[in-house]
């Protein structure tokens, strides 16, 4: 397979389709509306998981206070627990909303960034047999959170969406040491594994009627917007690092 490195398509491709800046900036667009999409009932998931005990515990708070002589005791206790689940609940729902509209694009570690990725999309994973080993050790090298939230989470999708063979995914940071000047690369590549049986029992994943697949395009446009290049070759996908502010 031929690699194809998305720092040449975003100048001479583009160019001879007469692909203007603005056009570059829809489709990346576009790609972050369909990550979005892929991970919103994750999110809706997670904040009903939230907010499932706050609710039950209510209801034991309610029969408490109706009893013909409250226990005051233990009422105090089941406001206290509300209280700490409400805070928990809010905090949950704040962090679903900033998938939509963060306040700032705070910096972030990349090693977490590649596991909360991983958790996010267990399901989808799982569904393809697929592992993730993150070996990235350090938490020093930091990305800013809208790339992990389109770039990152948007490439482990198009690994499950365009179903390329092998059981694991090793995630690794490459660094550039012969040039002060080249960043730093994530690279993603899919290991050698038990071809035949993954095949056998993966099945493609049913989309929404809101929802698309994950295609390389996809991820080659987020990353031109954060003005790295992507490189794709046989197994594996290299992507730049931008700098933070």
């Amino acid at each position: 397979m031929s690699t194809i490195t998305t720092g040449d398509l975003s100048h001479t491709a583009g160019a001879s389709l007469g692909i203007s800046d603005r056009s570059q900036e829809r489709l990346a667009e576009a790609a972050c509306y369909a990550v979005l999409r892929r991970i919103a009932p994750v999110l809706r998931h997670d904040v009903a998981g939230l907010m499932q005990p706050v609710g039950m515990l209510m209801m034991v708070l309610q029969r408490r206070v109706q009893m013909p002589e409250p226990d005051l005791q233990a009422i105090a206790k089941n406001v206290v627990s509300v209280s700490a689940l409400a805070k928990e609940a809010a905090a949950g729902c704040m962090n679903a909303i900033s998938w939509i509209a963060a306040r700032e694009d705070s910096a972030v570690s990349l090693h977490s960034s590649v596991n909360q990725a991983a958790k996010l999309l267990a399901m989808e994973l799982s569904a393809q047999g697929l592992e993730i080993s993150n070996i990235i050790s350090s938490d020093a090298v930091v990305v800013p959170q809208s790339f992990f939230r389109s770039v990152l989470v948007g490439a482990l999708l198009a690994f499950c969406d365009q179903r390329m063979t092998g059981s694991t995914l090793q995630i690794s940071l490459e660094v550039e040491t012969g040039n002060n000047t080249a960043p730093n690369r994530l690279m993603l590549r899919m290991l050698p594994g038990d071809v035949a049986a993954v095949s056998g029992l993966i099945e493609s994943p049913a989309m929404g009627h809101l929802s698309r697949r994950i295609d390389w395009p996809d991820v080659a446009a987020m990353a031109r917007s954060f003005g790295v290049a992507m490189e794709r070759g046989d197994g594996y996908l290299a992507v730049g690092l931008p700098g933070t502010s």
